[in-house]
């Protein structure tokens, strides 16, 4: 018989506060706690049959007692919530109850209080047991905390790590549901190992810090959910596949697990596994094999893990699998073939990846007859799949594909998709439209090209117009207009070139806009023979190259107005444009001349393509190319002859006229200087008119007395005072020569260099007098060379030689050799403003001996040769 009013029996103490107690119905209480307790198991997700779902806890839980269940049906719940931080015994929690009453004892420590388990494993009428942040202590340490025989519901939530320790599983004879979580644990202790639970359906581990799991407890074929979600897992358990089991949700999702190969194909598994639900979704997998033959499974997440690659047998032995979840991972290759043998898959989730590329004979025909449904959405995929479906292979009308967000190029390509949808909507089979298969259709957005950028795809005709993307000249945009003209817009695009190559569309004609660039010539491009429309108008087109217009005979429209065409190549005479419309040919500078008299025919000819050929006017005459005749350019043989005698004569005596200047360039420029004082251009360049001297005076010791009392006199008591700069004078005193020839050559405006005999034979030999005297011809503003004796080629040195040849020198004893001298010097002019620039700003400055401190770089760099003298040595 039932116990009546069982709660009356409990001792109202101190725990009248902590505690509440009620009775209640025992199938409802079981489903309540059998529901809270498994909430969080995950299979909510899966859309699977009734048979895959663990079944309702209510009749599992009668089958154990049988007869009693239909005898007793009120249970006591008790519960009871503690925030004192003490102990308590749960023995006297639930003082009071019935030993042969069903009950159902909650507690809840808030601050972790402690709990003294003192009820012996024997104690019939505690059938669930529920802790929420308890921590246990046994009341006997060998016998540890013992689950009573009869408890079907046991779910322990502790931070306690020893948890696992302290629960003794020995007596475990009826425990459907067993829930250890929330614990700091990291393993099972081998005392848990071997030990049968015979009654369990589902076995919830979760929320602890396992590092591995090798299944210490033995289960049979009752077992439909484990759960081992939440843990530190780094490997698939394998003895889930190397055991016997019948279960139906094995769950590991947030895990660290990276090693599956306990589920990759061997050669002789020892079991077929009877999973039918694998969760491994947010675990740390990156690539997948072939995964093991597993007739039952259904389901299979692999969500949220850090795959990057489909291959072609990941799947193939999953012949019975019906869900694949892969959304979250780097997925950026599917193979051709990776799903082609799961004919009776219905889900397929691939959103947020990388794909970039798929099609529906990647995807499996249905053998179901129910929908397939395809999730693409937030990936990389440039074009949609199933794009050729309106040539009849379409190979599954009841598709459902999803694959908003992806950066979807809405070029031509998109014209079979089009297509596609179009077919969709006219097959006439019942409830199948292009909605139905491509349920986003509606939010599909175009990313590129950026004529197409932002816009809806379902709102695009493609058939009526479509952009080019592939082979589109740089600048140009490209659009298919109607599926059979190709039009290249490079209108104002500053091109200075035509472009090399054209777009290549199949039985498509093809127009090419060039107007409004800075193009000059109208060159020869292999697509030329196939356009249609040419458009070269307002351009700066001064040439058409007879290659050119030999291959647009085939041309309609050709635009050539606005440019600076002055002639056609004479070939063009030659050339009929048999399939024009229309050709504009005014505003150019046409040159009317004898050479061009088939113009007028060609133009007469063309009349009924030319748009208003009255106004293709010679460039001078501005009369219209139609109308020229030999009349209005005179064009007879007479006017030819005189024509080529006269220029003949002009020819002749600019000739002449040049090579006598060439051959007298010397005596013509001392006669102009002389009489005239005008001097013509020189090669040469004078240094600054502010530099101290005006010429710096280089001459060897045989040299010494032709330079000291004829030369320096002539020049510094003239009529143009020069300022002059010589060894032994202005040199610093206690330096080499050779390493104040550098200043005093930048310090002067023009530099003199006297040669002899004497000292090409002697002092030219000498390294550093050589090496002075090459650097003197180099660096030098101006360089003058005085010969003072009848030097010879065979005596110069091939660098002497080659500066002689091709630059002006004097000889001493040659007629006006002063004369010349003062011509090849600074001009007078600038000498005198210089004196007075001078005088007025510096008096001294005309007295003044410069000196010049160089580094140790310049020392270095020029010592590698300069002119010396030697007396100063």
């Amino acid at each position: 018989m039932v116990v009546r009013n069982v709660c009356n029996f409990i001792v109202i103490s101190v725990h009248q506060e902590l505690c509440s107690c009620n009775e209640d119905n025992l199938e409802v209480t079981l489903k309540e706690y059998d529901l809270a307790i498994n909430s969080g198991v995950g299979y909510e997700k899966y859309k699977v049959a009734v048979d895959l779902i663990p079944p309702d806890q209510g009749p599992v839980y009668s089958s154990i007692l049988g007869v009693l269940t239909t005898w007793l049906h009120q249970i006591v719940r008790v519960d009871c919530k503690v925030a004192d931080g003490k102990s308590h015994r749960a023995s006297s929690l639930i003082n009071g109850v019935d030993l042969l009453m069903f009950t159902a004892f909650h507690i809840q420590c808030e601050k972790g209080e402690r709990l003294i388990w003192d009820l012996p494993p024997t104690r019939t009428s505690i059938i669930v047991f529920v802790a929420d942040g308890c921590n246990f202590i046994p009341d006997n340490e060998k016998k540890g905390m013992a689950i009573p025989m009869n408890a079907w519901i046991w779910a322990v939530n502790s931070h306690d790590h020893n948890v696992f320790d302290n629960t003794n599983v020995r007596f475990t004879m009826n425990t459907v549901s067993l829930s250890i979580s929330g614990s700091r644990a990291t393993f099972i202790p081998s005392k848990w190992q071997n030990t049968y639970m015979v009654s369990a359906a589902t076995v919830n581990l979760h929320q602890n810090q396992l590092e591995s799991f090798d299944c210490p407890l033995r289960f049979t074929k009752r077992l439909k959910t484990m759960n081992l979600a939440n843990n530190k897992l780094t490997k698939f358990p394998p003895c889930f596949i190397e055991e016997d089991s019948n279960i139906n949700y094995l769950t590991l999702y947030h895990n660290k697990i990276s090693d599956i190969s306990a589920i990759y194909e061997r050669t002789e598994p020892k079991y077929a596994p009877s999973i039918k639900i694998i969760n491994l979704s947010h675990n740390n997998i990156e690539s997948l094999q072939s995964l093991l033959t597993m007739d039952d499974l259904r389901v299979l997440d692999l969500s949220y893990n850090n795959i990057k690659e489909i291959a072609n047998d990941a799947f193939i032995n999953l012949e019975h699998i019906e869900q694949i979840y892969l959304e979250h991972n780097h997925i950026h290759v599917v193979r051709p073939y990776a799903f082609t043998m799961n004919t009776k898959l219905s889900i397929l989730d691939l959103a947020h990846n990388q794909v970039t590329e798929i099609s529906q004979e990647q995807l499996p025909t249905s053998l179901t007859g129910l929908p397939l449904s395809v999730n693409l959405k937030n990936n990389a995929l440039p074009y949609t799949p199933f794009k050729n479906c309106a040539r009849g292979n379409f190979y599954n009308p009841m598709i459902e594909i999803s694959m908003s967000s992806n950066p979807l190029v809405c070029d031509c390509k998109m014209i079979e998709f089009d297509q596609c949808t179009r077919w969709l909507d006219k097959l006439g089979i019942s409830n199948v439209s292009s909605r139905s298969v491509f349920k986003d259709i509606e939010d599909l957005t175009c990313a590129s090209p950026k004529e197409t950028a932002g816009k809806k795809v379902k709102g695009m005709d493609f058939l009526r117009s479509c952009i080019i993307v592939d082979k589109c000249p740089s600048k140009c945009s490209c659009q298919l207009e109607n599926t059979n003209t190709v039009l290249v817009n490079c209108t104002s695009r500053r091109l200075l070139e035509m472009p090399d190559a054209l777009p290549v569309v199949p039985y498509a004609s093809v127009k090419l806009h060039l107007s409004h660039n800075p193009l000059q010539m109208l060159a020869f491009r292999s697509y030329l023979q196939d356009l249609i429309e040419l458009r070269v108008d307002n351009c700066l087109l001064t040439t058409v190259t007879p290659a050119a217009i030999a291959a647009l005979q085939n041309i309609k429209v050709l635009t050539l107005h606005n440019n600076l065409l002055q002639k056609l190549p004479s070939s063009t005479k030659n050339i009929t444009l048999k399939r024009a419309t229309n050709v504009t040919l005014h505003n150019n500078r046409w040159v009317c001349s004898c050479e061009s008299l088939w113009l007028p025919r060609w133009l007469s000819k063309h009349k009924y393509a030319l748009w208003m050929p009255g106004k293709i006017l010679c460039n001078y005459l501005r009369k219209p190319v139609e109308d020229l005749s030999e009349v209005d350019l005179n064009c007879s043989s007479t006017a030819y002859t005189d024509t080529f005698l006269a220029v003949s004569l002009v020819l002749s005596a600019l000739i002449s006229t040049l090579v006598i200047v060439f051959c007298y360039r010397t005596e013509i420029n001392l006669l102009l200087y002389s009489k005239l004082g005008i001097r013509l251009g020189s090669n040469f360049s004078y240094g600054d008119l502010f530099h101290p001297y005006d010429v710096f005076v280089s001459y060897s010791q045989d040299n010494y007395k032709w330079v000291v009392d004829t030369l320096v006199p002539h020049l510094e008591n003239g009529d143009c005072s020069y300022r002059l700069c010589l060894h032994y004078r202005d040199f610093p005193p206690g330096e080499s020569v050779v390493e104040n020839i550098p200043w005093a050559i930048r310090l002067s405006r023009c530099s003199i260099l006297v040669l002899s005999k004497d000292f090409l034979r002697k002092e030219w030999c000498i390294m550093e007098v050589r090496a002075a005297f090459q650097r003197m011809l180099l660096v030098s503003n101006r360089l003058i060379i005085i010969a003072t004796d009848d030097i010879s080629p065979e005596d110069l040195t091939p660098d002497l030689q080659a500066y002689m040849n091709t630059h002006d020198y004097l000889r001493a004893s040659e007629p006006c050799f002063w004369e010349k001298l003062e011509m090849f010097l600074p001009p007078k002019q600038s000498v005198e403003e210089i004196q007075s620039s001078m005088s007025l700003d510096d008096p001294g400055a005309g007295d003044s001996k410069p000196r010049k401190e160089m580094s140790d770089g310049e020392n270095e760099e020029e010592s590698m040769g300069d002119a010396t003298d030697p007396s100063a040595r």
